[in-house]
């Protein structure tokens, strides 16, 4: 309504300037001249009226086009264009919005390749990752931290860490790392499985607005405490059983200090010797420990007949069964595949594996030792049952490596 008035206004003012000057013109035809002069301004007022008109409409149009096509890159379509004529006064305007809408349309392709490779990287880690933004809350998660933290199927964009995983260390690590900076390493375990053990380093990240936010970079670790724990339990059992025959040493050798005359000295002698072989043996364990830990220990694959093995082994040991009164059953099939492996490493196995069954079976037990072939997996199975402990110790395999079972 406004713009119509407008579109008047010029002409009206024509218009009544023309009608006065005929009115006071000073000729005898003074008011037919009037008349046609009053005519022709209506008929010129009445054309530019329209033009003005046809110029509003045409802008009321090109704001139009130009707010939908804003509207439609608001709402992520960034290939529309908007599309004027020539002589419209807002063509340069058009095209510098078609520049700009390419020039967005690039960058956010360039982004969205950008964000594929690092949910690529981050799904094929092994590692869990979590990025926390301002107020700890979860703003990027990959796959492994699900699995490493058991967190259920679901979006857990938005949500605060604590709802998340429930560990007061592992929030408190993460404020402090916000507050001051630096890194904390904390470990976490859920509290139905002991057994898994999660390393979680929590590193300061810097934000664009909101202060710090906080990256939690999560491994796997149970191996490697297990292997502690057992090095411990090692070293624990290993100083005990040093212990028992230094004493019997020590003890031994005092008497015979003391009496060197003394008829038993014989039996001393031979209890010192069986014990200092006890001591010989711990020490090539460890020493076998520590070739194993630095990959230092030396392997000759050749082929290794298991049979001939175990049949060796019995010998060995048959003075140690008897002593134990125990009886070895040997069950092992004369002809069996041959294994590739070292055969001093394969024998010391099939030795460790049947010393344990000698030294924790009660006397007058049973020791069977007995060999399967298993064609689909391509292993040979060393059973060993001792006493009423039915239970598989090892398994071969053609590469020479075996597991306890």
């Amino acid at each position: 309504m406004k713009k119509c008035k407008r579109c008047f206004l010029l002409p009206l003012g024509i218009l009544g300037l023309a009608t006065l000057a005929g009115i006071v013109m000073p000729t005898a035809h003074g008011p037919v001249e009037a008349l046609i002069l009053y005519i022709a301004a209506w008929l010129w007022a009445l054309r530019f009226a329209d033009w003005l008109r046809q110029r509003d409409r045409l802008l009321d149009e090109t704001v139009v086009q130009l707010t939908e096509t804003v509207d439609r890159w608001a709402s992520g379509d960034l290939q529309a264009r908007v599309y004027l004529d020539q002589a419209d006064p807002l063509d340069s305007l058009a095209h510098g919005m078609n520049r700009v809408a390419e020039v967005l349309a690039e960058r956010t392709e360039d982004l969205q390749q950008d964000k594929e490779r690092l949910e690529a990287i981050l799904s094929s880690m092994a590692n869990g990752i979590i990025i926390l933004g301002h107020g700890l809350t979860i703003t990027l998660i990959n796959q492994a931290a699900y699995e490493l933290f058991g967190i259920p199927p679901g979006n857990v964009i938005g949500r605060h860490l604590l709802e998340v995983v429930r560990d007061m260390a592992l929030d408190d690590a993460v404020a402090k790392v916000t507050q001051e900076g630096g890194t904390e390493t904390v470990l976490w375990s859920p509290p139905d499985n002991d057994s898994l053990v999660v390393e979680v380093t929590a590193g300061a990240l810097n934000q664009p607005i909101g202060g710090l936010g906080a990256v939690l970079v999560a491994r796997n670790v149970s191996a490697q405490k297990q292997v502690e724990r057992m090095r411990q339990d090692f070293v624990a059992n290993v100083s005990h059983e040093l212990q028992t025959p230094l004493t019997v040493i020590r003890g031994f050798t005092e008497t015979l200090l003391d009496n060197p005359d003394d008829p038993s000295a014989r039996r001393f002698l031979e209890l010192i010797h069986e014990e200092a072989g006890r001591m010989s043996r711990l020490v090539d364990d460890l020493l076998t420990l520590s070739r194993m830990e630095h990959h230092s220990m030396p392997m000759t694959r050749q082929p290794v007949d298991i049979p001939v093995l175990v049949e060796s082994m019995a010998v060995k040991l048959a003075p140690r069964i008897e002593a134990a009164e125990l009886t070895l059953d040997n069950r092992v099939p004369q002809h069996m595949p041959l294994v590739s492996g070292d055969p001093d490493l394969l024998a010391e196995v099939l030795m460790n594996l049947v010393a344990n069954a000698v030294q924790y079976t009660p006397a007058g037990g049973l020791i069977t030792v007995s060999m399967a072939l298993d064609v689909g997996s391509h292993m040979v199975g060393i059973c060993g049952r001792k006493g009423f402990f039915k239970r598989r110790l090892a398994c071969l395999s053609p590469s020479g490596l075996y597991f306890l079972r």
